[in-house]
């Protein structure tokens, strides 16, 4: 009770002296509201990403099973043919399940959807651990290839989206990709499958795969790895033994089928086991997500430590002016330990303040966050609702802060000289000079942090510049892209051919259309292809990967996208399907496979191909195929007659108004077929907005907190100089009493602040010339030690200290020494 009597009595009389300084208490709240709101926000999203656990039962039992790529990387998918094996050959595990995402095309009251569902096996959602809250999942034996049964479960947001939360959706027929399934059950609100970040609409057996794209072998060919593994360990059973078992199967089915357990090394594929808590995004993505989240989190931790420096130095500057209080208070008996626990009382309750409006702040942040949608082709779910965890984060971080910023002024305060104190001797304690000191060498940090950020803000907004300036080696002004998936509508290959050349016949008829074609994948997309290529004439080393970038486009490609032709001709309509294979390649490809030699009339073969190799007939100018940065790489294009696919997107340059012209085409297309799935529509503008998204996100974030750390540090040294001013305004009128000139005392006082401006300066330029190297491969264009940006920062840094030392130092050329001579 005496405890608690004695927190009752400290929280009393910190709101009581809260109450008597209303606007440094406002100041306080308002600074830690930015700082701790901006870390909790990041903190959110890093916890939705990494450390909340995917939505299973008991995930401490769950692991994932990964595939080597042929061309190395560790984390592939596999084969249907592979997961029985594994399934077969692992006693480890309770249960492992075989799954992929799978895009359809939903039919439903006259409308047509393009929704992403799951193929899964029968057991999928007994690995999961979870029970559809109305129906069932899938029963025993309605996966299987051949005999599947025509079942769906729905998920809970597409439940209430399409279908109005009905609960009679249960034994309700869907039309998907033209073939009719039941509804049987309806997904747990919140599950949107194993992908974090996808939301996924349905899940059907994947035995279904056969129904909804009749040409995929991806239930027949061991080669086909398209599925990703999910298992249950069984109760008592260790990671390291499934590990063990399923090497054990990886070893047999080497030798069983050597072509396709082997890579492009000649080694054999590796099986990889991780348990749920390093799947939680894939762990081929992992290392990226976790180094831009902790360069994330290290900019607003940084801007928090600047303000709780400039909070300190105002504590300490209050503290001097509470000196005689705490003389008092030690002459009556208190000792210093309970000073220092009623000062940082009074920093804490401060921080909760702080604490609380900077949760409000995250709320409103992270909600304005999950409804931004990101130019991505597949729908984007990731709770960032702040929860418990949050609100346990914000608590945490509120008092470590208080206790940050409040304890060095209480400890100042508290060892003050008691007989200095009650004589208010506050110029010439020892006391006084230590915090003095010390307010000094908090200002140099604050001012080398906020170089740390203005430096990384200024790279980036550069960067971000160098970008959108970069040549990607076409025109992307004025191009209007719709995708359409025909396979979703159930067109073959034979119909399939025909509805592009009449898709691209009413194109050309829409007004203000000056050219149309097709493409496969768009420039700098979320995917793009690569294929293994047999060259004529070049001997594949040892080791070498041979695959190559591609894509399969339409006539007009190159106009369409004004890609130069700089060798040979572009595709043409007379490049049709049956006729002589022909391909265009890039410079890097004929320097790379041809060095000096004619690429016109050779020869190549992609993996997959039918029929005799492709002879080469044009040489197109480099460009950007996969990211902004990358190198010229060698890129091969081949006719979409020849190299069906399913679905392409449509690419069309206007003469005018490229929205009109995007508006225009959706409509239009539906009179091709009303259930054609179209989708993505956009802009090539808006396209390129997903290539320089990362150098966007990071040049917003580190333009702001870098505003905020200037702001910051400026309030910062002018509240330290205004001080100094007002502790040696005796000092100054002796000093113009004898004579010093105004202009003595401005140069005094400004060169003081601008001395630890130039040490801070200085500090922050040379951590950031070496911090700034870790974020080399996020630049385009620019190095990390751009000269100009670092001369940018240290002008403008250097003028607003410039600014915040001459507004005092104005103030100290007015006094007047008779005034001064009198003062104490």
């Amino acid at each position: 009770m005496r405890i608690l009597d004695t927190l009752r009595q400290d929280v009393s009389q910190a709101l009581r002296v809260v109450r008597r300084s209303p606007g440094l208490a406002a100041a306080t709240i308002a600074f830690l509201a930015v700082g701790i709101g901006a870390n909790t926000t990041i903190f959110t999203i890093v916890d939705a990403l990494l450390l909340r656990p995917l939505p299973v039962a008991e995930p401490e039992r769950v692991v994932a099973v990964f595939t080597s790529d042929y061309s190395g990387p560790l984390y592939g998918a596999s084969s249907y043919a592979d997961y029985l094996a594994f399934r077969e050959g692992t006693s480890a595990l309770a249960g492992l399940a075989a799954h992929g995402p799978t895009p359809l095309a939903l039919s439903a009251d006259g409308s047509v959807e393009r929704v992403l569902s799951e193929l899964a096996t029968d057991n999928y959602f007994d690995v999961v651990g979870l029970r559809p809250p109305l129906g069932r999942g899938f029963a025993a034996g309605e996966d299987r290839p051949g005999a599947v049964a025509r079942v769906a479960v729905v998920g809970h947001a597409l439940w209430q989206r399409r279908f109005g939360a009905d609960p009679a959706i249960l034994g309700r027929r869907l039309t998907l990709n033209g073939q009719q399934f039941e509804v049987v059950g309806v997904a747990p609100p919140g599950f949107s499958g194993m992908t974090r970040g996808l939301a996924v609409d349905l899940w059907l057996p994947i035995g279904a795969k056969t129904l909804l794209q009749p040409a995929s072998n991806d239930l027949a060919a061991r080669g086909s790895r398209s599925w990703f593994l999910l298992g249950r360990l069984r109760p008592g059973a260790r990671l390291a033994e499934a590990q063990a078992q399923l090497d054990a199967v990886a070893a047999g089915l080497v030798r069983s089928d050597p072509e396709q357990w082997r890579d492009l090394n000649g080694d054999s594929r590796r099986v990889t086991v991780l348990p749920e808590e390093s799947v939680r995004v894939h762990p081929a993505l992992r290392p990226a997500v976790l180094g831009f989240t902790a360069l994330l989190q290290c900019v607003v931790a940084t801007v928090l430590l600047i303000a709780c420096a400039n909070l300190a130095n105002l504590l300490l500057a209050r503290a001097t002016t509470r000196r005689r209080e705490m003389g008092v208070r030690v002459a009556l008996g208190a000792g210093r330990a309970r000073l220092v626990q009623q000062l940082l009382t009074e920093s804490v309750l401060m921080a909760l303040a702080g604490g609380a409006a900077g949760f409000v702040l995250a709320w409103w942040g992270t909600g304005l966050l999950a409804g931004l949608r990101p130019p991505l082709p597949v729908p984007v779910a990731l709770d960032l609702q702040p929860d418990g965890r949050i609100l346990a984060f914000t608590t945490v971080l509120s008092l470590l802060t208080g206790l940050l910023f409040g304890l060095a002024p209480a400890l100042t305060a508290a060892r003050s000289n008691v007989v200095g104190a009650l004589k208010d001797d506050s110029g010439t304690s020892a006391s006084g000079h230590r915090s003095s000191r010390l307010r000094s060498v908090l200002v140099v940090a604050q001012v080398a942090a906020s170089v740390l950020l203005l430096v990384g803000s200024g790279l980036f907004l550069r960067s971000l510049r160098e970008a959108r300036a970069l040549d990607p080696g076409f025109d992307t002004h004025g191009v209007a892209l719709l995708s359409v998936d025909l396979e979703l509508a159930g067109y073959d290959e034979e119909r399939g051919h025909d509805a592009y050349a009449r898709i691209l016949e009413r194109a050309r008829l829409i007004p203000g259309v000056a050219s149309v074609t097709l493409a496969r994948d768009v420039p700098l997309g979320l995917g793009g292809s690569r294929r293994r290529t047999w060259i004529e004439g070049y001997a594949e080393r040892a080791g070498e990967d041979m695959e190559v970038g591609f894509n399969a486009v339409g006539p007009d490609y190159f106009a369409t996208l004004r890609v130069p032709v700089l060798r040979g001709r572009a595709f043409s309509q007379g490049d049709a399907r049956g006729g002589p294979a022909v391909a265009v390649v890039n410079e890097a490809f004929a320097r790379r496979y041809w060095p000096g030699l004619e690429p016109l009339g050779r020869r190549l073969r992609l993996s997959g191909e039918d029929g005799p190799p492709a002879e080469v007939v044009g040489v197109a100018r480099d460009g950007k195929y996969f990211r902004l940065g990358e190198d010229p790489q060698p890129f091969v294009f081949v006719p979409l007659s020849q190299d069906y696919s399913g679905a392409a997107t449509v690419l069309a340059r206007a003469s005018g108004d490229a929205g009109r012209v995007l508006e225009t085409l959706r409509r239009d297309l539906s009179a091709v077929d009303p259930h054609l799935p179209v989708f993505d529509a956009k802009l090539m503008e808006q396209h390129l907005a997903f290539a320089l998204l990362p150098a966007r996100l990071a040049a917003w974030v580190l333009g702001v907190f870098g505003a905020v750390a200037l702001l910051l540090a400026t309030l910062g040294l002018y509240a330290v100089i205004s001080y100094s001013v007002a502790q040696r305004r005796r000092e100054v009128g002796i000093r113009m009493a004898l004579g010093a000139g105004r202009h003595h005392v401005l140069a005094m006082v400004v060169g003081q602040g601008m001395r630890l401006a130039a040490i801070g300066m200085a500090l922050g330029v040379t951590g950031a010339a070496v911090l700034m190297r870790l974020v080399r491969s996020l630049l385009y264009g620019i190095s990390p030690g751009d000269p100009a940006t670092f001369a940018g920062v240290v002008l403008l840094l250097g003028g607003g200290a410039l600014l915040a030392c001459t507004v005092p130092a104005i103030r100290a050329t007015r006094v007047d020494p008779a005034v001064a001579l009198r003062y104490e």
